[in-house]
């Protein structure tokens, strides 16, 4: 079947002062080359540590952001130099949730109108219409009946994140981009909007990109899981594949810092620490990205950089990932 997204060797790339980096530089290519898609109904997680490029990937898919090299397929159609009516007609089947409920809604605007926006932005039916959506996306989402009339600052965090979720489903899209959706919530909440998006694919067919560092999260929203380090996806594949059999020193040591509930088994586990800090993505080491803190370097790796190939089941970028000692 063919995918929904297809994204083949996007790059993006910012122009930054050279005084803002010790080590100098006027450009910043903050995702290099990085390939995935996603299915139908389908969630991929985009994981790794902050300044990977996720959120990058995430607004460089739906066009906030300018491709600057690279193809975005879209249900057969590359978006990536979509331009006006184009875009507008893309954007209606691709839509955005913001990770902070609090600063991604206008505070003088009503809940109908936040919600309504999309709506009257794309011309979505006379008003009558549009206001029967909005109620009927109040309902979906969990809000009261009487939420509409209200303005955001009479509502919790996660009642917020509901908000930004029916706004993204206002327009029926085929894809939402979930940017780190419940990171900014209680834990006692980050529940209940998870399964809420669960629920909602299920329900709508949805594909969804839900771009985490809660692996906990992702194993439990997931089918596919991309990692990511420093622009680059280095390991790719099932979310049961990449959790049994880590392939990647990276992506051991991502999962390998999330507790265990089990007290025993967390004890005797052993546990990959990384040393160092993550090199400055304007002047990224040579050869592989991250054999500066990998505990497996060798000379190799310092100057030759691993290609993402298939191996054991999924794509992953190490020169030693068929080694018995990589993911076992």
């Amino acid at each position: 079947m063919t995918p929904l997204v297809d994204v083949r060797d996007l790059v993006v790339e910012f122009d930054v002062a050279a005084r803002q980096w010790r080590a100098g530089g006027s450009t910043l290519r903050a995702v290099d080359h990085v390939s995935f898609t996603i299915g139908r109904g389908e969630t991929l997680a985009l994981v790794g540590e902050s300044g990977c490029g996720k959120t990058t990937v995430g607004r460089t898919l739906v066009r906030i952001y300018e491709p600057t090299s690279g193809s975005i397929g879209f249900d057969g159609d590359d978006i990536a130099t979509h331009r006006g009516d184009a875009l507008k007609g893309f954007r209606r089947r691709a839509q955005l949730i913001f990770q902070d409920p609090y600063s991604s809604l206008n505070p003088r605007m009503t809940i109908e109108e936040i919600i309504g926006e999309p709506l009257r932005a794309h011309h979505a039916g006379p008003r009558a219409v549009r206001r029967a959506r909005v109620r009927e996306l109040i309902e979906r989402v969990g809000l009261p009946a009487d939420a509409g009339g209200r303005f955001p600052h009479a509502f919790s965090g996660g009642q917020r994140q509901r908000v930004g979720i029916a706004r993204a489903l206002a327009l029926a899209p085929d894809l939402i981009v979930a940017d780190e959706p419940v990171s900014a919530l209680d834990v006692s909440i980050q529940a209940q909007v998870v399964n809420l998006l669960k629920e909602l694919q299920e329900q709508l067919g949805i594909a969804l990109l839900f771009i985490a560092h809660d692996l906990a999260v992702v194993r439990y929203v997931a089918h596919h899981v991309a990692v990511m380090h420093l622009g680059q996806i280095v390991e790719l594949g099932t979310r049961d594949t990449i959790f049994g059999d880590p392939r990647h020193p990276y992506t051991q040591a991502l999962l390998s810092a999330v507790p265990v509930p089990d007290p025993v088994v967390e004890r005797r586990r052993e546990r990959v620490v990384l040393r160092g800090d993550l090199p400055s993505p304007v002047t990224p080491p040579s050869g592989c990205r991250f054999h500066t803190r990998c505990p497996m370097v060798v000379d190799r790796c310092r100057t030759e950089p691993p290609v993402l190939r298939d191996v054991a089941s999924r794509a992953v970028a190490c020169h030693f990932a068929e080694s018995t000692g990589v993911g076992r």
